[in-house]
């Protein structure tokens, strides 16, 4: 998936004006990446994704990944954000 988020949104009135659908990044840190593809696969079973290892800490305690999907519109968004931010295995979602 090309990383189209920047080109699809302005700001108005400093609130983000988002064409939609459109693709929509997180990045997601958690202590295991195991863990992290199983809460995505577990919150998001019907729809295609990308998710990719993006970082570690220096010690190997923490883990970042970026998934990007295609959202329908402002209300999917941010319920997605929502139901990966209740995963356990999801520590901080950015």
């Amino acid at each position: 998936m090309e990383d189209s988020t920047k080109k699809n949104i302005r700001a108005v009135n400093n609130k983000p004006d988002i064409s939609y659908p459109c693709e929509w990044s997180y990045h997601l840190i958690g202590r295991d990446e195991s863990a992290i593809k199983e809460a995505v696969k577990q919150t998001i079973s019907d729809k295609d994704y990308a998710l990719d290892n993006s970082r570690q800490s220096s010690k190997g305690s923490f883990v970042s990944m970026k998934l990007i999907v295609i959202v329908a519109d402002e209300n999917e968004r941010l319920n997605l954000f929502d139901s990966l931010r209740l995963r356990k295995a999801i520590l901080r979602i950015l």
